[in-house]
Protein backbone atom coordinates (compact mmCIF):
# COMPACT_ATOMS: atom_id res chain seq x y z
CA UNK A 1 0.00 0.00 0.00
CA UNK A 2 2.93 2.30 0.59
CA UNK A 3 4.07 1.92 -3.06
CA UNK A 4 0.60 2.80 -4.34
CA UNK A 5 0.67 6.11 -2.46
CA UNK A 6 4.07 6.98 -3.90
CA UNK A 7 2.85 6.22 -7.44
CA UNK A 8 -0.20 8.46 -7.00
CA UNK A 9 1.94 11.36 -5.83
CA UNK A 10 4.16 11.31 -8.92
CA UNK A 11 1.30 11.89 -11.37
CA UNK A 12 -0.29 14.76 -9.43
CA UNK A 13 2.17 17.54 -10.47
CA UNK A 14 1.89 16.51 -14.12
CA UNK A 15 -1.93 16.51 -13.96
CA UNK A 16 -1.91 19.90 -12.23
CA UNK A 17 0.48 21.33 -14.83
CA UNK A 18 -1.62 19.99 -17.71
CA UNK A 19 -4.80 21.35 -16.10
CA UNK A 20 -3.17 24.75 -15.63
CA UNK A 21 -2.15 24.79 -19.30
CA UNK A 22 -5.67 23.92 -20.43
CA UNK A 23 -7.22 26.61 -18.23
CA UNK A 24 -4.76 29.23 -19.54
CA UNK A 25 -5.42 28.24 -23.16
CA UNK A 26 -9.19 28.38 -22.61
CA UNK A 27 -8.94 31.80 -20.95
CA UNK A 28 -6.81 33.10 -23.81
CA UNK A 29 -9.29 31.78 -26.40
CA UNK A 30 -12.23 33.37 -24.57
CA UNK A 31 -10.43 36.72 -24.38
CA UNK A 32 -9.66 36.68 -28.12
CA UNK A 33 -13.26 35.73 -28.91
CA UNK A 34 -14.53 38.62 -26.76
CA UNK A 35 -12.20 41.04 -28.55
CA UNK A 36 -13.41 39.85 -31.95
CA UNK A 37 -17.07 40.34 -30.99
CA UNK A 38 -16.51 43.78 -29.47
CA UNK A 39 -14.44 44.92 -32.48
CA UNK A 40 -17.48 44.40 -34.71
CA UNK A 41 -19.73 46.22 -32.25
CA UNK A 42 -17.28 49.12 -31.84
CA UNK A 43 -16.93 49.55 -35.61
CA UNK A 44 -20.69 49.62 -36.06
CA UNK A 45 -21.11 52.18 -33.27
CA UNK A 46 -18.37 54.41 -34.67
CA UNK A 47 -19.91 54.26 -38.15
CA UNK A 48 -23.36 55.17 -36.83
CA UNK A 49 -22.10 58.01 -34.65
CA UNK A 50 -19.92 59.41 -37.44
CA UNK A 51 -22.82 59.44 -39.90
CA UNK A 52 -25.11 61.09 -37.31
CA UNK A 53 -22.53 63.80 -36.59
CA UNK A 54 -21.93 64.37 -40.31
CA UNK A 55 -25.68 64.62 -40.96
CA UNK A 56 -26.14 66.97 -37.99
CA UNK A 57 -23.33 69.27 -39.12
CA UNK A 58 -24.86 69.51 -42.59
CA UNK A 59 -28.27 70.33 -41.19
CA UNK A 60 -26.95 73.28 -39.17
CA UNK A 61 -27.60 76.76 -40.45
CA UNK A 62 -24.90 78.39 -42.57
CA UNK A 63 -24.52 81.18 -40.01
CA UNK A 64 -23.33 78.59 -37.47
CA UNK A 65 -20.54 77.49 -39.78
CA UNK A 66 -19.58 81.06 -40.68
CA UNK A 67 -19.14 82.03 -37.04
CA UNK A 68 -17.15 78.94 -36.01
CA UNK A 69 -13.61 77.95 -36.72
CA UNK A 70 -13.43 74.81 -38.83
CA UNK A 71 -10.50 73.46 -36.84
CA UNK A 72 -12.44 73.71 -33.57
CA UNK A 73 -15.31 71.62 -34.95
CA UNK A 74 -12.85 69.09 -36.36
CA UNK A 75 -11.11 68.80 -32.97
CA UNK A 76 -14.43 68.27 -31.20
CA UNK A 77 -15.42 65.50 -33.60
CA UNK A 78 -12.00 63.88 -33.26
CA UNK A 79 -12.15 64.09 -29.46
CA UNK A 80 -15.58 62.45 -29.47
CA UNK A 81 -14.35 59.66 -31.73
CA UNK A 82 -11.39 58.99 -29.45
CA UNK A 83 -13.75 58.90 -26.48
CA UNK A 84 -15.89 56.25 -28.15
CA UNK A 85 -12.78 54.24 -29.01
CA UNK A 86 -11.71 54.43 -25.37
CA UNK A 87 -15.04 53.00 -24.20
CA UNK A 88 -14.78 50.05 -26.57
Amino acid sequence: SHLVLLGAGVGTPAVMLASYGMVRATASFCNEYKNAIFAKVAQRVLKNVASQVFRHLHELDISYHLTRQTGAISRLVDRGTRGINFVF
